[in-house]
């Protein structure tokens, strides 16, 4: 399949899919806070950026379509909507800190305005199949209305294992053999972890051979598409032929910069070949 040879705009909008693990455990230590914490504040910052990115003077160009769903003791789509159609879900706007750099090889940290559209929440199990789920049943729909846009990207952002692995990965592979004429669904599984070997877009599982947990998300992740390779390179991270839409015990920044890289960069939303689309 070729990916990119449908240019994402107004006329062939995109779709991206947000699954945040909201299980117990997520109310461990993590980075500057809780993993609830800095998942949902990455999931904001990103939602965000996709606002801004579709934006033209005062108008929100209908470039994608956005769903982030949470699964934990509960499984609710907290948000489902075109680009223009996200403020609404706005719940506040916060005063918070951001570092950001100093020019000198250094960092300095300024008051900025966050938008919350997602809370951090921790409890109950990891119903990870529940939101696959869920997950392929939109993209299903997705392509069935819409056969030749850029296919779908569903990002799934956990810090273990689901509850149900069998059910998560038959829905996980049903998602990612959904297509459109431009190539399949694109599956990404962000683990967070503090600790152990950090894996970024893995080409083997010579990286994590005996990490039962590691293997799982590795074959439920989808081949990063060649034509995809340079978006990668440019958002510097690491590639090689054969790469998995992964990442594994990723820290914070490696979280930010691959959500980052699956909503924002592989869709192309910030280098449209028509800006007035």
């Amino acid at each position: 399949m070729a990916y990119n040879n449908v240019p994402i705009g107004t006329s062939n909008p995109g779709c991206i899919v947000i699954l945040v693990d909201q299980s117990w455990s997520m109310s461990e230590p993590y980075g500057d806070g809780t993993k609830a914490e800095r998942a949902s504040l990455a999931v904001n910052h990103v939602l965000e950026e996709l606002v801004l990115a579709c934006r033209r003077g005062d108008d929100i160009r209908e470039r994608c379509h956005v769903t982030v769903i949470g699964y934990g003791e509960k499984v609710n789509c907290i948000i489902d909507g075109i680009i223009s159609e996200i403020p609404s879900y706005l719940l506040e706007v916060k005063d918070t800190k951001k570092k950001i750099s100093d020019g000198a090889g250094g960092l300095v940290e300024v008051n900025i305005k966050m938008p919350i559209w997602l809370e951090p929440l921790a409890n109950g199990n990891t119903p990870m199949h529940e939101a696959f789920q869920r997950a392929s049943e939109f993209v299903d729909e997705w392509i069935t209305d819409r056969p030749d846009v850029f296919p779908p990207i569903v990002i799934n952002i956990t810090d273990g294992a689901a509850t149900h692995p069998d059910l998560t990965a038959d829905f996980a592979r049903k998602i990612m053999n959904i297509s459109s004429s431009d190539g399949n669904a694109l599956v990404f599984n962000l683990h967070i972890a503090n600790s152990g070997n950090k894996v970024i877009l893995p080409h083997n599982n010579s990286q994590f051979t005996g990490e039962p947990l590691a293997e799982y998300l590795f074959h439920i992740s989808s081949p990063l598409p060649s034509p995809l390779y340079i978006a990668a390179d440019k958002s510097g991270l690491p590639i090689e032929q054969g790469a998995r839409c992964f990442g594994y015990n990723i820290d914070e920044s490696q979280m930010i910069q691959l959500l980052q890289f699956g909503s924002l960069d592989v869709t192309q939303i910030r280098v449209l070949p028509n800006p007035t689309e």
